[in-house]
């Protein structure tokens, strides 16, 4: 019985009359009263004195609080010896006592003894179902704006889907006719080609013998000149009395009148031809010249 008593006289002395719970970091007042460090913080939220004890209500100018380590080690004795229970929900942790109200200032749910602990004397304190109700509201109003704002997203969203549809369904169209038009021409391209083409060889056939037979005639007639001009010159190299005989045998000859008169008579054929119709020079037959030399001896 005795030990009973011990017992529950540390659990009193332990225990904090603000927060009825054991200490933590306990400090001592002027007028010798112990409280855990942030429940008389906030108990003496005003910044300016004087400060009233919550247990005796002696005033105080200043917040003289001195740490009482006496207290901390019986508070820890006490916590060991009497481990707190298990909260249940509803009821506040500090009292055990059920949460009947609210505060609005520091958010915090508040039973009868957190309120007469002075902690919250000047801030709102409201009953609990009517801080809920009001919360309640609240939350309403903002599901409904979010509700409106999803309705619109969702519109948006769907505009958006059918704008991309038809975006990617015009490309997909112009892309086909790019190839189309591509493709026809690509078709008119080569038919052009095979037409050119067949045109060029066409004027090659046309044009190109009757150019290779003159430059294989005007051949011909390049070689005659050649050797007739190599034998005028060497009948230049002769003395005078002898080109004048090589020339009066030439001019004098048997043939030669034949020869002239073939000439007057075809003038295309052993004589000196005038210019072709064709354009070609005009052909010296070898022995013969009805012309006269310039020639020095």
């Amino acid at each position: 019985m005795a030990a009973t008593d011990v017992s529950t006289n540390l659990q009193e002395e332990a225990t904090c009359a603000i927060c009825l719970d054991y200490y933590t970091d306990p400090v001592m007042t002027d007028c010798g009263h112990n409280f855990c460090r942030e429940c008389i913080r906030r108990c003496w939220g005003q910044p300016e004195g004087p400060y009233a004890c919550p247990e005796c209500r002696e005033l105080s100018p200043q917040r003289n609080l001195r740490p009482n380590r006496a207290v901390a080690k019986m508070a820890e004795m006490a916590r060991r010896l009497h481990p707190p229970s298990p909260v249940p929900q509803g009821v506040c942790a500090a009292h055990r006592e059920p949460l009947a109200s609210f505060c609005a200032d520091e958010l915090r749910l508040l039973c009868a003894a957190c309120e007469r602990s002075g902690e919250h004397w000047t801030h709102r304190i409201r009953p609990l179902q009517d801080a809920a109700e009001d919360l309640k509201g609240k939350l309403e109003k903002s599901l409904n704006h979010l509700q409106k704002q999803m309705e619109d997203a969702l519109l948006f969203q769907a505009q958006a889907k059918e704008i991309c549809a038809l975006w990617q369904k015009m490309v997909e169209t112009q892309r086909q006719n790019v190839r189309t038009e591509f493709e026809r021409l690509r078709c008119l391209l080569v038919e052009e080609e095979r037409r050119l083409l067949q045109r060029l060889e066409e004027e090659e056939l046309e044009v190109l013998p009757p150019l290779q037979e003159s430059v294989a005639r005007l051949g011909q007639q390049s070689a005659q000149l050649a050797d007739l001009v190599t034998e005028l010159e060497g009948r230049c190299q002769l003395p005078a009395l002898g080109l004048l005989q090589v020339s009066m045998g030439t001019l004098q000859g048997p043939g030669c009148e034949a020869a002239a008169a073939r000439g007057g008579a075809h003038g295309d054929e052993d004589g000196v031809q005038g210019p072709r119709a064709g354009g070609g020079p005009a052909e010296v037959p070898r022995g013969h010249y009805t012309g006269s030399w310039h020639c020095q001896p």
